[in-house]
């Protein structure tokens, strides 16, 4: 959902500013750190993410069920349209005097890569919300998204590196205001999930366990045992961590 939501994103974003006949948001080169630097370290963190206890609890999927699910879709289309909606929000309010300038690139570029590294944590889990996650359970998310953020940062305010990408400083209020701004992912995220959680939970966490897997309740301290519903055979940990990354990227 991830990778998905901000492919979409900036799609989406430079489809709009075409469309309405406004300047491109972004450079080449900061859609290029975005692809390259922004995504990909963040997104293989995802993948080593501890295995979630919902897996154990949730209904056996068919062999047929597509990999990508209804709920996957809706998480990463709305992620992906509020991305857009903040970032060319942040365009157009820079955009007043009618002249792009590095300022009017920077706070776009910064809003984007903001709200991407925000929806990172969101998809650490496709039912909890991002205030019950432990940031600390992975770290190597802990060490993608320092490292992004401190290249980011290098971006912004390394005089050589602001030549290439066409950056300025901005200020604290400057980055007070994106971080606000953006966190608004965080709350969409939080909103979808309960949503989620009461009406569509077996569409939203679909994976592959077997009814065996439920506890005995004539047996005390019985071991729950994933299964594998095609072959029948138990899976472990490392199994299930694979079929999870599926989902999160």
């Amino acid at each position: 959902a991830f990778q998905l939501s901000t492919s979409f994103a900036a799609l989406l974003m430079e489809s709009i500013a075409t469309i309405l006949g406004m300047p491109s948001p972004l450079n080449a080169m900061q859609i290029l750190w975005i692809n390259i630097i922004m995504d990909g370290p963040p997104a293989q963190s995802l993948g080593v993410e501890p295995v979630d206890e919902s897996v154990l609890r949730a209904k056996p999927r068919k062999s047929s069920d597509p990999i990508i699910t209804r709920a996957l879709l809706i998480r990463a289309v709305s992620s992906a349209l509020l991305i857009a909606f903040l970032t060319l929000k942040v365009f157009a309010n820079e955009l007043y005097d009618g002249q792009i300038t590095r300022r009017d690139t920077t706070m776009t570029f910064m809003t984007f890569v903001n709200c991407d590294l925000f929806n990172a944590y969101a998809c650490r889990s496709s039912t909890r919300c991002f205030y019950e996650l432990n940031i600390f359970d992975n770290p190597a998310f802990v060490w993608a998204v320092g490292g992004s953020v401190i290249g980011q940062f290098a971006v912004i305010y390394f005089p050589p590196l602001q030549e290439v990408f066409q950056t300025e400083a901005l200020s604290l209020r400057d980055m007070t205001y994106i971080i606000i701004l953006s966190s608004s992912v965080l709350m969409l995220d939080t909103i979808r999930k309960k949503f989620f959680q009461k009406h569509f939970d077996d569409i939203l966490s679909p994976r592959i366990t077997s009814k065996r897997n439920v506890k005995d309740p004539n047996i005390v301290d019985s071991e729950v045992v994933p299964m594998d519903v095609i072959t029948g055979k138990p899976i472990n940990e490392s199994q299930i961590r694979n079929r999870q990354t599926i989902s999160a990227l």
